[in-house]
């Protein structure tokens, strides 16, 4: 039975949209959109003002390989759907209001895999009736905190929009030759056997074919189809210290031919060895001077200093205070609009409909947000200064429309955050004379090494503005030999070292990643990419020995 559901899906993602006069499961959410608006109602009680259905379909093919074996391959389907239903007003509503901080989600329900219309209809109505009785207890709970609190400056919770109605078109979408992929995920991961300081080393293939279904009351609609292609490789070791390291590289496409194979198998063989070799590093007490961002390392700098900083705002409203700081990716540059954030020779703007820079994809491509409102090309940073920041339909006092970057997962509210980000420098250098720059400034300040961080990782709590390094060296002042340090803890580093790039490589990298949404409680992620310079120079970090307490080694060695 399963073999024949493969083989079903198979030819249906493989045909061409325009086949299907008519969705099915669309019109089962605008039949129960237009019934709930004109017939929910308890006696007494509010009617909905506002209601929409997000449902996500997804197909996926996934290989799990270690050390040369395959551990696990097959194929899913799931099609799961939630709602977002509103009493109240525009101007307020029972939206963005926790009372329970590691439960703040939306009503989220699997429905029938089938094309049948009364079947969807029936999970709809369901989903429906819970979201409204949760919507009235909301609603009376967040109007009492308004009270309570003495909130008189209220900005709205949904901003009025123009109604789109879009449909992605098409053609068939690529199959995967499993039996290929099995093959060279098997090779591949048989590499890290050489490796003796990597204790674990996990590859994971995922081919995800995707269809975005969305309407809206106010009548706005989109179905949007889209794949991905996900290489990961996931280790995990031990360094001579004691100190557990866990780490992972990713190979994101949106496309299953745009993947160079042969250049990710050399890019995951000197992941390995950098990663063992990693496995005897010098300690370090502490250290201050500049320091020299790349690839990777700066990509996350760029994107957990700035890009986060100006997305997921404004934060809700908590019934308890406290539960924000645990709970809530507060943003820390959204006041700062016509402020100097970064360097005047750096501009940055975000376009969610490029596709491609020069060959490679653009995975945070998207041509409708999730709140059914087109994006354009949104103008950031100009020659250093802050331009605008991301904004969804909930208005801030600044902000009182939406600019497309509505996002969001299946389990998840929608954030205003980034799609592609493009960051623009016109103080650019050979890498070469970067480096040489970067040796140049340490004999000024009379230093025997700087600092290289080839990788970060993403901030483990809220208390830290950055991620601390992953891979790191000591780069010799005298001899420009690199040596890995053990793991560290970046020191005071802030906001201020947007300030501080000094300058940046004139080569241009894509860093395609997977942008985590703003809770700890994570609901999941979506596809960003950022266009920038590969290398980046800073004028001054400071560098600690991490506080954290190494573990007991393994008795035996891996075998």
């Amino acid at each position: 039975m399963k073999n024949i559901k493969i083989i079903l899906l198979s030819i249906f993602w493989s045909m061409p949209l325009y086949l299907f006069s008519e969705d099915v499961v669309i019109k089962a959410m605008k039949d129960e959109i237009s019934r709930t608006v004109a017939k929910l109602q308890l006696e007494n009680l509010q009617k909905p003002y506002f209601v929409s259905y997000y449902v996500y379909d997804s197909s996926s093919s996934y290989i799990e390989a270690s050390f040369g074996d395959i551990k696990e391959s097959g194929f899913d389907f799931w099609r799961n759907a939630k709602v977002d239903l509103r009493i109240g007003s525009m101007n307020f509503d029972n939206s963005n209001y926790i009372t329970d901080y590691y439960r703040y989600k939306p009503v989220i329900k699997s429905l029938p895999e089938e094309e049948d219309y009364d079947s969807v209809r029936k999970s709809l109505w369901l989903m429906t009736d819970e979201a409204y009785k949760d919507a009235l207890e909301k609603y009376a709970q967040k109007e009492a905190y308004r009270k309570k609190k003495n909130i008189t400056e209220i900005y709205g919770d949904l901003s009025p929009e123009k109604v789109e109605n879009y449909t992605e078109k098409r053609d068939a979408f690529e199959t995967i030759d499993m039996e290929k992929y099995k093959k060279w995920a098997q090779k591949v991961s048989a590499k890290f056997l050489e490796f003796k300081n990597i204790n674990d080393a996990d590859l994971y293939i995922n081919y995800d074919i995707v269809r975005k279904r969305f309407c809206n009351s106010e009548g706005s609609s989109y179905i949007v189809d889209s794949s991905y292609f996900d290489i990961n490789v996931v280790v995990s070791m031990q360094n001579e210290y004691g100190y557990k390291i866990s780490d992972n590289k990713r190979f994101l496409f949106a496309n299953i031919p745009n993947a160079n194979m042969d250049k990710i198998e050399e890019e995951i063989y000197k992941y390995a060895k950098e990663m063992n070799d990693s496995y005897k590093a010098e300690k370090i007490d502490y250290y201050v001077g500049p320091a020299l961002f790349e690839d990777e390392a700066a990509g996350e700098f760029f994107n957990q200093l700035f890009v986060r900083n100006i997305s997921f705002s404004p934060k809700p409203w908590a019934d308890k205070d406290e539960w924000l700081k645990y709970y809530y990716d507060i943003p820390k540059l959204t006041d700062r609009i016509t402020k100097r954030v970064l360097p005047g020779f750096i501009s940055v703007y975000d376009n969610p409909l490029e596709k491609k820079y020069q060959d490679t994809d653009l995975v945070g491509y998207y041509p409708i947000d999730n709140e059914a409102v087109k994006p354009s090309k949104l103008e950031l940073v100009k020659k250093g200064r802050l331009e605008n920041i991301y904004a969804s339909r909930r208005p801030d006092k600044d902000i009182k429309q939406s600019n497309g970057h509505g996002r969001a997962t299946v389990n998840s509210f929608v954030y205003p955050f980034s799609g592609n980000v493009f960051v623009n420098s016109e103080k650019t250098m050979p890498y070469k004379e970067l480096k040489n720059k970067l040796i140049s400034m340490a004999k000024e300040q009379e230093l025997d090494y700087v600092i290289v961080v080839k990788k970060v990782s993403r901030p483990q709590s809220n208390d830290k503005i950055i991620g601390d390094p992953v891979l790191a060296y000591k780069l010799d002042v005298k001899t420009l030999k690199e040596t890995p340090i053990n793991i560290s803890d970046f020191d005071g580093i802030g906001l201020r070292a947007l300030r501080d790039i000094v300058a940046t490589s004139n080569e241009y990298f894509t860093y395609n990643f997977y942008q985590e949404m703003p809770y700890v409680y994570s609901n999941g992620s979506v596809p960003s990419s950022i266009v920038m310079p590969k290398s980046i120079l800073i004028q001054e970090i400071e560098l600690k020995k991490t506080d954290k307490k190494p573990d007991r080694m393994p008795y035996m060695t891996r075998p």
